[in-house]
């Protein structure tokens, strides 16, 4: 008979003896412990009826459509599973669903809370494919496993304590549609790239943050294709960017049920024939999105992943919101949800509407067209939207919408929303239906910002201001947001006063004379050394005084007036008012208003580098 320090030491024994991992859903991680039991019964089964019908058209609009979903919330676990004893100290609960003539199997977990020690695993016949161990560390209200082959799929719970209540229930069993209807692992078209073929070498940085996506809408699943995103901060907030039309019906719940795939790729450039492992994410909330229309939006959608990503060397992917056009890229991604694959174009974007043929500044999109590269001429299929564009410096700047390419039209077209329009509509203030909010939340401006894999012995030299806009003579506060094991910086503030610093936060720079001004910060550690320039970064404004004023202003520049100057006067309507230049000196120049009324005016001034608008105050 065990003794009570006995059972707590076989207890703990499990515990230590058990693989720890993150939060992060291995393949497999560890093995459930009916594997070694020769002895046992086999557990139970459900037999769930296929009331869907698999044949039912797809509306255009959708993503490729992955399987379906089967609620099965209304059976009891506690009484439908079977306990298994292996020792005081060491418990085994099972369950089996089958669906007859299914492909593949998934599960849609609620309420899920284990305790410390409990160790969760599906697998399918035969004990085949497990997946798991689901831990603590994966504790949510919802949670969504990968898939496993065949029409059985068993639950097996592993615990130092037998409970009375499970700690989790089963909400929904998800089926993949079959392989000859449309596939994922293998289904990717004949003319398609492996990410690790030669065409990948110079963005291995880039594909880990892409992944694919299980996208649960209702009662339907879908394959997509995404990539986490860096933020201003640098700090691994688990910004996902993909397409709005990716689940664009999709509920709170259903959001908290997606799945995401990483590092689902073959370790070279032959077409694999055994399915890779991927390591999963479950789980997300919607933080942004355009518009519904390709005319009105540019089809973005923002997620946050309910967990950090605990994937080995995670890496979110920088961005351009310039608008300048790619002359030349590639779009990373999981096309008919395959494996990851790369497209490359070595012609310049172009700006467009979607679906377009003509060419357009002021379009939404970016039209591609995809290159003949030396292992194939990748395009886009099924399951490859939401999927990054990369431009020639290895920055996201869209997000694939849809297009005509494929392997059997590899000349045709396709369309990536812009990140340019994404990041802040002209027309809409509203944080839930702009990218900037979130991936500048410090209002740094910047228009680029770098991909970072947040290793501390890589360094990224970077700074945020709470404004770049001041009159002359006035100060700005510098902020060091630098990463990385970093022990020396160099600042060079432009026009700025001190000009040069080699303190981390510089304080105070004063500017007194008016102009655009750059500004650079160079981190240095014992082996790496990383610069930041941003041109024009800093706005120095002239000073106009009196305000208010009895009708005469001066603008005082601080040096040489610039050239080609132009003023204009504006009453409180927009109307423009008559004024004259009473003086114009060398650094200088005062405006009479006297023949104006009393009131509140703007002064628009502009130069060959400014453009500036003054509010003033006429008071006779």
């Amino acid at each position: 008979m065990l003794t009570g320090k006995t059972k707590y030491f076989t207890c703990f024994l499990l515990l230590v003896l058990t693989p720890v991992f993150t939060a992060a859903q291995n393949r497999p991680n560890g093995t459930p412990v009916s594997f070694n039991e020769k002895s046992l019964f086999d557990p139970p089964i459900i037999h769930i009826k296929n009331t869907i019908n698999i044949a039912k058209p797809r509306n255009e609009k959708e993503p490729m459509q992955a399987g379906y979903t089967l609620d099965v919330s209304q059976y009891n676990l506690n009484k439908a599973g079977i306990w298994d004893s292996i020792s005081t100290s060491s418990f085994i609960w099972r369950l089996t669903y089958h669906v007859a003539d299914a492909f593949a199997l998934n599960l849609y977990l609620s309420h899920f809370n284990l305790q410390s020690g409990d160790r969760l695993f599906i697998y399918g016949p035969n004990k085949s494919h497990p997946r798991g161990a689901f831990t603590s560390l994966n504790n949510a209200e919802y949670l969504c496993t990968d898939f496993v082959e065949g029409d059985d799929i068993t639950i097996e719970l592993n615990t130092c304590k037998k409970k009375n209540s499970l700690p989790f229930e089963t909400a929904e069993i998800g089926l993949k549609l079959p392989t000859q209807d449309e596939k994922d692992f293998g289904g990717a078209g004949i003319c398609e790239v492996q990410v690790n073929c030669a065409e990948g070498d110079d963005w291995q940085q880039q594909k880990k943050g892409v992944s694919r996506i299980l996208v649960k809408q209702g009662s339907q699943t879908f394959w997509c294709t995404g990539t986490l995103i860096n933020n201003t901060r640098l700090d691994g907030t688990a910004y996902f960017l993909t397409a709005n039309h990716c689940g664009e019906t999709a509920t709170i719940i259903d959001y908290s049920n997606w799945l995401f795939f990483f590092n689902y790729e073959a370790a070279g450039c032959e077409k694999l024939v055994i399915e890779p492992e991927a390591q999963t994410i479950s789980g997300s909330k919607l933080l942004a999105n355009s518009v519904s229309g390709t005319s009105a939006g540019s089809d973005f959608k923002l997620l946050l992943l309910n967990q950090n990503v605990p994937i080995d060397n995670p890496y979110y992917n920088g961005w351009n919101r310039s608008g300048d056009v790619s002359l030349s890229g590639v779009s990373i991604h999981h096309p008919q949800g395959d494996v990851k694959m790369i497209s490359t174009f070595t012609a310049p974007l172009v700006s467009s509407y979607y679906n377009s043929v003509s060419e357009d500044p002021e379009g939404k999109y970016w039209r591609v067209y995809w290159s003949e590269t030396q292992n194939g001429h990748g395009v886009t299929e099924g399951g490859s939207s939401g999927s990054p564009i990369f431009d020639q410096n290895g920055l996201v700047v869209g997000s694939l919408t849809g297009g005509g390419a494929s392997c059997t039209f590899l000349d045709d077209a396709d369309y990536y929303g812009k990140l340019s329009v994404s990041w802040q509509p002209t027309t809409v203030n509203d944080s839930t239906r702009v990218l900037s909010y979130w991936l500048d939340p410090d209002h740094t401006e910047v228009l680029t910002l770098p991909g970072s894999d947040l290793d501390t012995n890589k360094i990224l030299a970077f700074f945020t201001t709470e404004t770049t806009t001041i009159l002359m003579g006035g100060s700005i506060t510098f902020t060091n947001t630098s990463f990385g094991n970093i022990s020396s910086y160099e600042w060079e503030f432009q026009g700025g006063e001190p000009a040069y610093s080699e303190t981390m936060d510089p304080g105070n720079i004063t500017y007194s004379k008016a102009g655009d001004y750059n500004v650079t910060l160079r981190a240095f550690s014992s082996s790496n050394a990383d610069t930041l320039t941003r041109e024009k970064y800093i706005h120095v404004m002239p000073n106009i005084s009196p305000n208010p004023g009895n009708g005469s202003f001066k603008l005082a520049f601080g040096h040489q007036l610039p050239e080609n100057i132009e003023l204009g006067v504006f009453d409180a309507m927009g109307n423009k008012v008559k004024f004259t230049i009473a003086e114009l000196s060398t650094n200088y120049l005062i405006i009479d208003m006297s023949t104006n009324r009393s009131g509140m005016y703007f002064i628009r001034f502009t130069s060959s580098d400014q453009n500036n608008s003054y509010k003033v105050f006429l008071i006779k």
